[in-house]
């Protein structure tokens, strides 16, 4: 367990390594779910069910990105709350998240459930696609609260000091994942169904096992029934923290929701089967890029809220340095053994493969940037400089991508909708460079500021206001104390 001594003063390297290498497992695991159900369904029933998932795939977001804006909100308010020693604050926030994943499980299974057929419908989709998808739809929306739970209090367990135990319980379900769906796909026949099954159990597994650690007695952020709360400003603020998060997991749904309509207009079912093998590929590559900036937050927002920047500016260079590197392997991975990864997911369709191949030669260019961008955003949202966060979130998908989605195709036919995304990395790289760079400015001149009062004279503290910015201009984010000199009024 890492103790807020060693968040404080320890190697930034061996703090990265404890954090980052737990988390992107973790993560993975998390995200490999829909990946594992896509091998299965890819071999068993073929194209058709690769269209299916993939047209489904966007609902499913919706409900990962519920339990991200809670889990994400909520870690990082208890991260800047423990690093001003303020355990009570965070043990609130703590309360207030788990009521909130319970009330939005429910909710969203309702809802879920009776507009589960149209969320499908309205891309056109129809005959098999359309059944197979709506099977495996139903079962998810139904054992949403799982999802939900899972994927809330794993970045909270973490932030307690846990990375390692949230890594093992992450790996449990994914391999009660993989034997369930070759049990129930292959070996029983229950197709889609199966994949969905399986799906909600592997996810119910690391759901309670968290509750569990976070009501037991190793927690320091240990949940007590008659501490439930369910305060609205606090879960206000929950929200507020998780929402870049949950605007880009959102965001992530509406651009499936958009490349699906765009691959069924400029091309058929076998560019949206061809659209789910890419996309399965390269969220392998994603979930790396979001493990590895998710793991540092903790260190990030703590070290942040107790005032010693110098380390923070360490981190995010570290973080960034590794986010590139990750891109370069992945991209030459991808180049050299194209056609052996994608048939991973599909084997002896010739069709398919020609198709998939030609769109990720396009996509594959993403992976040099995309890791800096959504670091970047994330680093923002750690600090609780919300605002920062969505800039770069709602700018990447409403300004940038959903134009160019529309536009491109116009000239370029199905090489346009392959090309959106890589566009759209590069333009934000652009954003997020002088982002980046003015940040680092502020930091070396914060970190200046509160070495120079650190002989005690001073003392400085970071003023963030519930808007993620501060109250004060960006030049100088401190308000200092001097101490009481003879003569001074009491």
């Amino acid at each position: 367990m890492v103790n807020d001594e060693e968040m404080r003063s320890g190697n930034i390297v061996s703090l990265f390594l404890k954090f980052a290498f737990p988390t992107v497992v973790g993560v993975v695991i998390a995200g490999i779910q829909g990946i594992i159900d896509g091998f299965f369904i890819g071999n068993a029933i073929g194209s058709q069910g690769l269209a299916a998932i993939t047209l489904a795939y966007p609902a499913y977001l919706v409900i990962i990105a519920i339990g991200v804006i809670i889990g994400i909100g909520a870690s990082s308010l208890t991260a800047l709350q423990l690093g001003k020693d303020n355990l009570s604050q965070a043990l609130d926030i703590v309360h207030n998240a788990f009521s909130l994943c319970l009330f939005t499980g429910v909710v969203f299974t309702v809802v879920g459930l009776v507009f589960c057929e149209t969320s499908i419908s309205i891309l056109g989709a129809s005959g098999s696609a359309l059944a197979f998808a709506r099977d495996y739809l139903r079962i998810i929306f139904a054992g949403s609260i799982f999802i939900i739970l899972s994927v809330a209090l794993e970045p909270l367990v973490r932030n307690d000091g846990k990375p390692r135990l949230c890594m093992n319980i992450m790996i449990a379900g994914v391999i009660v994942n993989l034997v369930l769906d070759y049990l129930f796909i292959m070996h029983m026949g229950m197709g889609m169904e199966g994949a969905a099954f399986a799906t909600i159990i592997s996810f119910a597994l690391p759901a309670l096992l968290l509750t569990n650690y976070l009501f037991g007695r190793g927690a320091k952020m240990k949940l007590r029934l008659k501490a439930m709360k369910f305060k609205l400003s606090t879960q206000i603020q929950i929200l507020g923290a998780g929402l870049p998060s949950f605007v880009m997991q959102f965001s992530l749904a509406l651009v499936l929701f958009a490349h699906n309509y765009m691959l069924l207009r400029y091309g058929s079912e076998l560019a949206v089967s061809a659209y789910g093998v890419i996309g399965y590929v390269f969220s392998i590559f994603s979930m790396l890029f979001e493990g590895i900036a998710l793991g540092v937050q903790p260190i990030i927002g703590f070290n942040y809220g107790a005032g010693y920047y110098e380390r923070v500016s360490k981190t995010l260079k570290l973080t960034i340095l590794s986010c590139i590197l990750t891109g370069v392997v992945g991209f030459l991975l991808i180049s050299l053994f194209p056609e052996k990864v994608i048939q991973i997911f599909s084997q002896g369709d010739s069709e398919l493969l020609e198709v998939t191949l030609r769109g990720m030669d396009i996509f594959i260019f993403s992976l040099l940037v995309e890791g800096t961008v959504l670091l970047t955003a994330i680093y923002f949202q750690s600090i609780n400089r919300v605002r920062a966060a969505l800039f770069i979130y709602l700018g990447k998908i409403f300004v940038v991508l959903f134009p160019l989605l529309f536009i491109l195709p116009v000239f370029f036919g199905l090489d346009g909708v392959w090309a959106a995304s890589p566009a759209t990395e590069y333009i934000m790289m652009l954003v997020v460079l002088v982002m980046l760079s003015k940040e680092f400015k502020l930091l070396r001149h914060d970190a200046k500021v509160e070495s120079r009062h650190s002989a005690g004279t001073t003392k400085v503290l970071p003023v963030v206001g519930n808007s993620g910015k501060a109250d004060i201009e960006e030049s100088s984010r401190f308000v200092t104390f001097r101490p009481a000199e003879k003569g001074d009024i009491s």
